[in-house]
């Protein structure tokens, strides 16, 4: 199963300026952590980033810049320029889930739209190292009207999706052999 770590409260990072929101963005968004995959055999390449809430353009969502700079001028129409102004989010995977970056940009797709409905949210799945992981950046002031994030059962809500589409996923794999040799080679089994 993933691994949620809710990097703010975890490991008691914040994130309190307009350069920290940019820092992030252009961390998770880093082309050389998100377009080819070096380590394993299958190396797949690929735009394995993305934004919610995002009003241009797919060339604008997948540039870090202008990304962080919705998020900024966000936070400005809504006179909210200091205090904790993006929440970071990684769902981590094991090597034997043989997860797939295509299927984590998926997952990843799909709860940034899930957070999208109320706070603009960047994500990258991160292929360079051997577990393959999803960044989630969340603009904690909302975008429809400037109130600060607030999701008491954010951790029950997040595990249950992950969860769920990992269930859903086994299942189907269980099904469909050619995926599963497509998943073995690529990860070389």
């Amino acid at each position: 199963m993933a691994t949620i770590i809710f990097i703010n409260e975890e490991k008691s990072i914040s994130y309190n300026t307009e350069d920290d929101v940019r820092r992030l963005i252009r961390y998770i968004m880093n082309p050389d952590k998100t377009m080819f995959d070096e380590k394993r055999p299958g190396h797949m390449i690929g735009d394995f980033v993305g934004c919610s809430v995002m009003w241009g353009t797919r060339e604008m969502e997948l540039d870090s810049e202008y990304v962080a700079n919705r998020m900024i001028a966000n936070n400005r129409a809504h006179g909210k320029t200091v205090g904790n102004l993006i929440k970071h989010r990684v769902i981590s995977f094991h090597k034997l889930d043989y997860i797939m970056p295509n299927e984590a940009n998926e997952l990843a797709t799909y709860l940034a739209k899930a957070y999208g409905e109320d706070y603009i949210t960047a994500y990258a799945v991160h292929v360079d190292t051997y577990n393959i992981h999803i960044h989630l950046a969340v603009n904690s002031i909302r975008w429809l009207d400037g109130k600060r994030f607030s999701i008491s059962y954010e951790s029950k809500w997040l595990n249950s999706i992950v969860n769920n589409w990992m269930t859903n996923r086994d299942f189907d794999l269980s099904f469909d052999y050619k995926k599963v040799s497509k998943m073995e080679a690529y990860y070389g089994i």
